[in-house]
């Protein structure tokens, strides 16, 4: 399926831990997303007919079939069905789906020359109150300074995580770096606790307090940052949300985000 559908890694979609293919969801593009979940439908749909005796088909057959059980949801997406049984609509060439090109300009952005980023995701999931915040220091090469991702107890709602993950990567970053830091988050709003008041008087206060005190002891600037260049500090978070665990890496990242971040310093860009 690789040849005619864009997804997910090999070295990604491997059983690790609770949750697994919430993790390899997270890193995917809605393309990626959609194939991938029609992949593993298909796989259980022939793991069925297997345990009923039934034949298994040729991988072609599969493939055939997922293309055009494809196409026909794109095509329901786009016509109403009176148009699609009355053939209102363009001929099937125009409805075949392709394999998008990687988007551009979506990697992750390298500090300047002499400042360290720092990148900051927080977690959390309503349903059972579960957080985590992960975070990961790099200079302008791509080394890593350190990772870390810890888990958040009493928190509300996905605003404070986000906060937590700021406040404690700053924490963090002046203990293991004298460089000024470029914290990058794809939290707007969280990072504009960094330079307004906006929610100083909030039940975000505490946390607000502890931010404005970091910035008296190093020069931070926020940057703001798009879901798909943050995905590195997104899987730390999802994985210590998941997993109920805490640790920290001094010089080394985790095995659980090695991959995404040998891809963010030799990033994949098409022309």
């Amino acid at each position: 399926m690789r040849t005619v559908w864009r997804l997910p890694s090999q070295e990604l979609l491997q059983d690790s831990g609770k949750e697994w293919l919430l993790n390899v969801l997270a890193n995917c593009d809605d393309h990626m997303w959609d194939c991938t979940i029609m992949l593993i439908w298909r796989i259980w749909s022939l793991r069925s007919d297997l345990t009923h005796g039934k034949d298994d088909p040729p991988v072609t057959a599969t493939s055939d079939f997922l293309q055009s059980y494809m196409n026909s949801l794109n095509l329901c997406g786009r016509f109403s069905t009176d148009d699609i049984l009355k053939g209102k609509m363009p001929v099937v060439r125009d409805a075949i789906v392709e394999v998008p090109a990687p988007p551009t300009g979506l990697h992750w952005p390298r500090p300047p020359l002499g400042w360290a980023a720092l990148s900051v995701d927080g977690a959390f999931m309503q349903e059972d109150g579960s957080a985590a915040v992960g975070m990961i220091l790099r200079d302008h090469e791509g080394s890593v300074i350190f990772a870390a991702y810890r888990c958040i107890f009493n928190c509300n709602d996905a605003l404070e995580a986000e906060l937590h993950a700021i406040v404690q990567g700053m924490a963090l970053a002046l203990q293991h770096s004298a460089l000024p830091i470029v914290v990058q988050s794809d939290s707007s709003t969280a990072l504009g606790a960094m330079t307004g008041d906006s929610l100083s008087r909030s039940a975000y206060g505490h946390l607000v307090l502890e931010i404005k005190r970091h910035l008296q002891d190093r020069e931070f600037v926020p940057s703001k940052l798009k879901r798909e260049q943050n995905r590195v500090a997104h899987r730390l978070a999802l994985y210590s949300r998941t997993e109920s665990t805490t640790a920290v890496w001094l010089g080394r990242s985790p095995p659980c985000i090695e991959e995404l971040v040998s891809l963010d310093c030799n990033p994949i860009i098409m022309e």
